[in-house]
């Protein structure tokens, strides 16, 4: 998947260790022509085509060409609702 220059790589959700929320986790590589201090990337889950959680992912440092690892927890999204998630989104929001 890619969105403004980014590219999102080895998405997933699984449950949060012994707690009761979704763990999202995942790469994403900055294909963009500038280096971020601060880059953040919205994730939006969804149930058939109904939003039912979204989130942000902050990148701190992020130079061209890099690719960073991430993790987010989902708190608020019991992880018995994980074979419900039909879709996600992930676009970059903003960043300086």
């Amino acid at each position: 998947m890619s969105s403004a220059g980014f590219l999102y790589h080895n998405i997933q959700f699984k449950r949060f260790g012994t707690e009761p929320w979704i763990l999202a986790r995942g790469e994403i590589t900055n294909n963009s022509r500038r280096h971020y201090n601060s880059a953040l990337f919205r994730i939006s889950v969804f149930y058939r085509e109904q939003s039912i959680w979204s989130g942000v992912v902050k990148i701190k440092n992020f130079k061209r060409r890099q690719r960073r690892f991430f993790e987010l927890v989902m708190d608020g999204l019991d992880h018995r609702l994980l074979p419900e998630i039909s879709k996600y989104e992930i676009f970059f929001e903003s960043g300086y």
